[in-house]
């Protein structure tokens, strides 16, 4: 992002990601250490809470971290993604996406609502999809995040706070990826970056194109083939079994897409794919993936379908939709109504 607080500039929450981390890096020790849903619960009543007993640790963080932001980082501009389901369009091309998840907590389910109440309150826009019987039309926190970064890009610096890896395809010529993980000081040491010097939020590092291409060898749209190729675990996509960094990254290097790799290897017999395999060997030091190439292959397309975040949705929001404007007496009363006195503005 141009260093020049004067300009403008549009910050997109990752506000699924947000409330999540804020709600368990705020959890009591028994409940972190608990073993079983049934322990955790025996512990609710120690989550941060009001005195009506709504559940307030993840929001509490959220606000807490927003309102850093815009008061450190001073975007002019803000959205805030959620997601509102796992029932979504994706589940059409894979019914097994996400199904290896744990069912959220109750406590941090019921802070979704509180935390899309309390930012509309304030002004602060949100997106998010009604859940439906029909998921064709459901969507997640990251294909709004997309699909606002795409329109506006061209009009205004977008950074994307997230701590998901999947919007690292989204970095684009205006747009970065603020990427929250602990490990931000060490990803900045290995590109010769003082983070001190950077005006960035704790805990993060900033994806450009030219970055990501440094620690991760990949282009933005190749983030998508990656996973096509080595799956995705958090997500539950298949991917290639078997497949991991050390074959997918090398032949994306060669061969820039998905499509290209398979475009190389059709219509080969055994032989010629022999031959194929002993030149990637050579040229590249993996080792022979391909019959798991040949016989993976529906499944690395549907990977990658599963893998590439929405960026054509019909958001209906002009630039100015998206202006900072937040009344500090509201926000006052909000916070103050929750019992959040300790934030200061």
């Amino acid at each position: 992002m141009d260093e020049d607080n004067n300009k403008e500039k549009l910050l997109i929450i990752d506000g699924s990601s947000l409330l999540s981390t804020s709600y368990f890096a705020r959890l009591p020790r028994q409940i972190m250490f608990a073993k079983t849903i049934e322990e955790k619960e025996q512990f609710y009543d120690k989550i941060l809470q009001t005195k009506d007993g709504i559940y307030t640790n993840g929001v509490f963080g959220f606000m807490q971290i927003m309102l850093s932001m815009i008061k450190e980082q001073k975007p002019t501009h803000l959205a805030v993604c959620l997601d509102s389901t796992r029932m979504t369009f994706r589940k059409l091309i894979y019914d097994d996406y996400k199904g290896t998840r744990k069912p959220i907590e109750v406590p941090l389910k019921e802070q979704y609502d509180l935390l899309r109440e309390m930012l509309e309150t304030i002004g602060v826009k949100v997106l998010i999809s009604t859940p439906s019987e029909d998921y064709s039309n459901v969507f997640e926190a990251d294909d709004f995040a997309g699909s606002l970064s795409k329109q506006f890009q061209d009009q205004i610096p977008v950074a994307l706070y997230t701590k998901d890896e999947d919007y690292l395809q989204l970095v684009d010529h205006n747009t970065v990826v603020w990427m929250n993980t602990s490990k931000a000081t060490d990803i900045a040491k290995t590109c010769d970056i003082n983070l001190k010097e950077c005006n960035l939020p704790n805990n993060t590092f900033e994806y450009t194109v030219d970055l990501l291409k440094q620690v991760k060898n990949l282009k933005p749209h190749q983030i998508i083939d990656y996973k096509a190729i080595s799956g995705d675990s958090s997500d539950n996509i298949p991917g290639i079994k078997g497949l991991g960094d050390t074959t997918s990254i090398p032949l994306l290097q060669k061969y820039n897409t998905l499509e290209d790799i398979y475009k190389d290897i059709e219509g080969l017999d055994d032989k010629g794919l022999k031959l194929k395999a002993t030149d990637w060997k050579n040229e590249l030091g993996i080792r022979n993936p391909m019959k798991k190439l040949v016989a993976e292959k529906d499944n690395a397309f549907m990977s990658k379908q599963l893998a590439t975040i929405k960026t054509d949705i019909d958001v209906g929001l002009t630039l100015d939709d998206l202006k900072i404007n937040i009344d500090k007496d509201i926000l006052r009363e909000q916070l103050d109504k929750y019992e959040m006195k300790s934030i200061k503005l």
